[in-house]
């Protein structure tokens, strides 16, 4: 059967939890498991499903993911029936300003929707790691005749009140959907993927944007009140699916991308990136000198190792000096570790400086971050973009540097941890 898809992607997003990650770019441009950004999966799932038609809703700090998105040749999207178009919000028009939720952004661009004429439209957000064909959830959807289609995954997962919880019977029929609740009450969590029939969107986001009391959100408006009023399904996906919303997670997963079988199988999942970004495509292979060791790691074009690397991941350019160690770590593009630095289960963003025999993550894991204790009490470090830390400096655990803080020798010999900069 001929059907047309179009897909909306939320991609504006800053997440407090990420801190200094999210403080120049929105989520979905943070960089992943080398070579990627986190926007890269879901684009490359709509290129894999043969979606051609994107709109990518971009709000907070978009200057990053826009450089990356481009026209969208990396994933194929270039022709006469097959784009991506940047949807930003219209701010200073009298009915339009920035997005105040996500409903709120798709309603902004009904335009576009209506423009393309599409049976079906997607609804997703750019901010998870996973590799999903959405064809399938397409025809779950028009078998059971649906108005809305939810991705979910069963329980448990950790800390389900972050998601939407719905409770679903034997047909996939959702009985019951609360977002973010204290108390989960279902037996499902919702993924933030919708498929909805496209007269039906439209006329719920016109209601929605009727009410002044309304979030709009879907989470928290359009959904819940599809519950018992319309032909609400959910799609039960058994795959691989990862929420990154912390420093601790983030780190967790690239940890994950070294196990000998991982769940995030960048190999085999046909992800793209854009290649242009940084010159990674022109980049030489990594280089290895007589004094280097790499153990159980993934290391990325351009780099030059000359020191120890253990289970870390290198983004390409990063350089490791004579004696320098790199543990358990996580280190993005042309940062440089000076000879004989320790750099041990430390997040450090673009172009960073780690000075010569400077000590980067050492001390108390137990001692909290003094700033923002809930989100940085499991030993990582972070170092903002651009940081430098000159020689001989020591710095703590659940540190936190910010983007282009110069910690200089004349100043500091030690920064304790918790502590930030």
């Amino acid at each position: 059967m001929t059907r047309k898809v179009i897909a909306m992607v939320l991609a504006g997003g800053m997440v407090p939890a990420l801190n200094i990650l999210s403080q120049r770019r929105a989520k979905a441009a943070i960089p992943f498991g080398g070579i990627y950004r986190i926007i890269d999966f879901a684009l490359s799932n709509l290129m894999n499903s043969r979606i051609n038609i994107i709109g990518i809703l971009t709000q907070y700090k978009p200057s990053s993911l826009m450089d990356h998105v481009g026209i969208g040749a990396p994933w194929d999207f270039i022709g006469r029936t097959r784009y991506v178009r940047i949807l930003p919000p219209y701010k200073g028009e009298a009915d339009s300003d920035w997005y105040r939720g996500t409903a709120d952004a798709v309603y902004q661009n009904i335009n576009f929707i209506e423009d393309h004429h599409p049976d079906y439209v997607l609804v997703l957000s750019a901010e998870h790691i996973y590799t999903m064909n959405y064809s399938f959830v397409i025809d779950f959807h028009i078998s059971k005749k649906a108005d809305c289609t939810i991705v979910c995954k069963k329980l448990p997962v950790l800390n389900p009140s972050r998601f939407g919880i719905l409770d679903i019977d034997e047909d996939g029929k959702v009985l019951h959907y609360e977002e973010k609740p204290r108390v989960p009450k279902g037996n499902h969590y919702s993924l933030g993927i919708y498929v909805f029939n496209t007269p039906f969107l439209l006329e719920r986001l016109q209601e929605d944007a009727e009410q002044e009391d309304s979030a709009h959100s879907f989470a928290y408006n359009i959904i819940p009140n599809l519950v018992g009023k319309y032909r609400l399904y959910a799609y039960p996906f058994t795959g691989t699916w990862e929420y990154c919303g912390t420093i601790d997670e983030y780190w967790k997963l690239h940890m994950d991308l070294l196990k000998d079988q991982p769940e995030i199988d960048l190999w085999n999942w046909s992800i793209r990136t854009n290649l242009e970004d940084r010159n990674i495509g022109d980049r030489s292979p990594a280089r290895c000198d007589p004094s280097a060791e790499v153990i159980n790691s993934l290391i990325s074009p351009g780099c030059l190792i000359r020191g120890r690397v253990e289970r870390s991941v290198l983004s390409p350019g990063v350089v490791v000096e004579k004696d320098a160690v790199v543990r358990d770590s996580v280190i993005m593009h042309d940062t440089q570790i000076g000879t004989g630095a320790l750099v041990d289960r430390v997040v450090a963003d673009k172009d960073v400086l780690i000075g010569a025999h400077a000590v980067v993550g050492t001390g108390d894991p137990q001692v909290a971050n003094l700033a923002y204790p809930s989100y940085f009490h499991t030993g990582i470090t972070v170092l903002g973009k651009s940081a430098e830390i000159e020689d001989h400096i020591q710095i703590g655990r659940n540190c936190l540097i910010h983007p282009g803080v110069i910690v200089p020798k004349s100043k500091y010999s030690e920064i304790p941890s918790g502590s930030t900069l």
